[in-house]
C-alpha cells in the first residue's frame, strides 16, 4: 500500500488510540481529515502535525453520536473534492453500569457511535475505494468483541458486531484492493479509561497497553492487510483460551476482571 498523496480520515483523533494513529499517518505522509467534537483540540492537533510533517490536514467538527453526523462529514469531504483513502473508525465511548441501571441516552449514544457512525461512515467512502480499487478501513474493536462483558454488556456488544461487520465485508471485498482490519485491543491507558474510572479495575492494573503501541499494531495490521488484529501477547491468549473455555465461565471471568476496586 502507498501514501503518496493518500489521505486518511480519523475520528476520535485528539486522545489516546485516535491521537496516536494520527501522529503515526502523518509520520508516513498520510494527509489528514480528523474528526472530532472539541474544535480547540482539532485546530491545534492539525496545525502541530501539519507544521511537523508537511502534510495536508483538514478537520471537522461533528458529533458521532447524533446519526446525521456521518453525512455531514461525508458532505464536507466531497466539498473540499478530497478523496478519502484510509477511514479509520476509532471514535468510540463506554457505559460502565449493569445493564438495567445504565441511563438510557447514554447507551443510545454509545450505539450510535460504536455502531450506527462506523457502518454509516463506511457505506459512504467504500464506494469510492471500490472505484479507485485501492483503499482501506480499519475499524477499532475490542477484546470485547470475542468475550462478553457484564456491566459492559452493550459496549462489548457494540464491539462484537464491530468484529462481525469487518470480518463480513473484508471478505466481500477479497478480490478488489481494498482492505478492512478490525484492531482489537484490550485495556489502553487512555482518556477512555479514566472517563469510566476503569483503571482500578484487574484488567487495566495488570495488561493495560499504551496507545501508542496500539496504533502501531493498527497501522502494521493495515499494510499487511490482516482482517482482525489483537495487539498483545496477554490480550492474544485470553482471546485464544476464550475460544475453548464454556461460555458461561468466560463471562463471569470477564466481570471479575473488570470489576472496580472499592
Amino acid at each position: 500500500m502507498t501514501n503518496k498523496n493518500q489521505t486518511a480520515l480519523i475520528t476520535g483523533p485528539t486522545s489516546g488510540i485516535g491521537e496516536q494513529f494520527a501522529l503515526q499517518m502523518a509520520e508516513s505522509g498520510y494527509h489528514l481529515v480528523l474528526v472530532s467534537r472539541s474544535e480547540a483540540k482539532l485546530a491545534a492537533l492539525s496545525k502541530k502535525l501539519s507544521h511537523a510533517h508537511g502534510v495536508k490536514t483538514h478537520y471537522i467538527i461533528a458529533d458521532l453520536s447524533d446519526p446525521e453526523a456521518p453525512d455531514r462529514i461525508f458532505e464536507e469531504t466531497s466539498r473540499l473534492e478530497i478523496a478519502v483513502d484510509i477511514l479509520v473508525n476509532n471514535a468510540g465511548f463506554d457505559v460502565y453500569a449493569p445493564f438495567v441501571e445504565s441511563d438510557w441516552q447514554d447507551t443510545q449514544n454509545l450505539i450510535n457511535v460504536n455502531v450506527m457512525a462506523v457502518v454509516r461512515l463506511t457505506h459512504l467512502y467504500l464506494p469510492g475505494m471500490i472505484a479507485r480499487n485501492a483503499g482501506h478501513v480499519v475499524n477499532v474493536g475490542s477484546i470485547g468483541s470475542f468475550i462478553p462483558g457484564p456491566n459492559n454488556a452493550v459496549y462489548a456488544a457494540t464491539k462484537a458486531f464491530v468484529l462481525s461487520f469487518s470480518e463480513t465485508i473484508a471478505e466481500e471485498l477479497r478480490e478488489t484492493k481494498v482492505g478492512v482490519t478490525c484492531l482489537c485491543p484490550g485495556a489502553v491507558d487512555t482518556a477512555f479509561a479514566d472517563k469510566s474510572n476503569l483503571h482500578s479495575t484487574p484488567l487495566f492494573k495488570y495488561t493495560a497497553m499504551d496507545p501508542q503501541s496500539v496504533a502501531e499494531a493498527g497501522v502494521r495490521a493495515m499494510h499487511q492487510n490482516k482482517r482482525v488484529d489483537v495487539p498483545g501477547l496477554v490480550n492474544k491468549v485470553a482471546v485464544y483460551l476464550s475460544r475453548f473455555a464454556p461460555r458461561r465461565l468466560v463471562t463471569k471471568l470477564s466481570k471479575r476482571a473488570m470489576a472496580r476496586e472499592e
